[in-house]
């Protein structure tokens, strides 16, 4: 019998029975099938089967491997998955993607996967904006953009939100590491994204600027590099806090260009994340409950409180916003949990869950039981 079958159940009785049966020979309780489940899987290849909700298998099992904890799989499969699949049409697999490189804090691999994603569907794709930190910690998601090897129109686009986003932020992510030497148009983008960061008094994360000053450094011995290409370099040297090189290079280009030579001001340090100890959690408001970090062994008193939450209440929204990774070890009492509101007669919306987790919801079975909705995307 396949995995997924046995959460195909049309009854909610017959659901909970399976869900709450001992594993033979073991006399165990309720969450002792669906984590010995979980851990069998683990160990070996998930089978997935056709579902009647029309998602491919491969889209499945890679949620699957994503609750498991198997993130490196889960990407993998995705991606080998739009590669066999070039003219597919339905951005689903590429959310996917996306939210899966956000909760795990890998900004390369999404702005790359941003860039093919905008070709391919002639639009813009999503913008970087992390919600959570694998940790369980709230993230206050800085801006985020990166330089890549060429500067094209969805580039340029991605350039045009972020210094939008920007605005309303008091620090912002720059990386140029995958950035070679640049001609004269591109190191002028770069100039003024962060000549304008610096005026508008962002606090400038940079990462990947050793790289870029080497290969600007070799132009210069050169001779090759173009004035923009010096206050880029002038500028990497300042936000690097390497006052000596930028003092030496500075009279360097007074010279070269006959004017005054710059000045060096000490870049404004990023404020510091706070200890995990020291992160309030997120508490509910009105009818929506929050979620948050991975929801799985250590997270059941969360589903315990939304129990609580929810019993005096005619409906419940259940934001999700801030959720990573539901563990799928988890997902016996995340049923029990809804089957219990449904019975007392409390309607419940999920919301703003990235598109892995909200993929496993339907493939247990919650949208029986409950709403479930995407993510708002920009």
């Amino acid at each position: 019998m396949a995995l997924f079958n046995l959460f195909r159940k049309d009854k909610p009785e017959d659901l909970m029975a399976f869900l709450k049966q001992g594993v033979p020979g073991g006399g165990e309780g309720p969450e002792a099938r669906v984590r010995q489940t979980a851990q069998a899987q683990a160990q070996a290849a998930i089978e997935v089967e056709e579902t009647g909700g029309g998602l491919a298998p491969e889209l499945e099992e890679a949620a699957v491997l994503y609750a498991n904890g198997k993130t490196g799989d889960a990407a993998a499969l995705l991606n080998r998955y739009l590669l066999d699949h070039p003219d597919l049409r339905d951005p689903q697999p590429w959310y996917m993607l996306f939210d899966l490189y956000e909760a795990t804090g890998q900004s390369a691999p999404f702005e790359d996967a941003a860039v093919e994603f905008a070709v391919r569907f002639e639009r813009s794709p999503p913008t970087w904006s992390p919600r959570v930190l694998q940790s369980g910690g709230e993230e206050a998601a800085m801006p985020y953009m990166g330089f890549g090897a060429q500067f094209g129109p969805a580039d340029r686009e991605r350039l045009k939100r972020f210094l939008q986003e920007a605005q309303a932020r008091p620090a912002v992510r720059v990386d140029v590491g995958r950035t070679p030497a640049p001609d004269e148009d591109y190191a002028r983008v770069i100039l003024e994204c962060l000549t304008r960061l610096q005026e508008e008094g962002k606090a400038i994360q940079l990462t990947g600027a050793p790289s870029l000053i080497a290969h600007l450094q070799a132009q210069r011995d050169a001779d090759r590099l173009s004035e923009p290409g010096w206050l880029l370099l002038l500028t990497l040297l300042q936000l690097s806090a390497d006052e000596a090189r930028f003092e030496e290079l500075a009279l360097d280009y007074a010279v070269r260009f006959e004017v005054s030579p710059p000045s060096y001001t000490p870049p404004k340090a990023p404020a510091q994340p706070d200890p995990r100890s020291g992160v309030p959690r997120p508490e509910p408001s009105g009818l929506s409950f929050p979620l948050y970090g991975v929801v799985g062994a250590r997270g059941d008193d969360q589903l315990a409180r939304l129990r609580a939450f929810a019993e005096d209440k005619p409906q419940v929204e259940i934001d999700l916003s801030r959720v990573s990774r539901i563990e799928f070890a988890s997902v016996g009492l995340l049923l029990e949990t809804l089957i219990a509101l449904q019975e007392k007669g409390c309607k419940v919306l999920f919301k703003e869950g990235n598109e892995l987790v909200n993929v496993l919801l339907q493939l247990i079975g919650a949208a029986q039981y409950a709403v479930i909705l995407g993510r708002t995307r920009v």
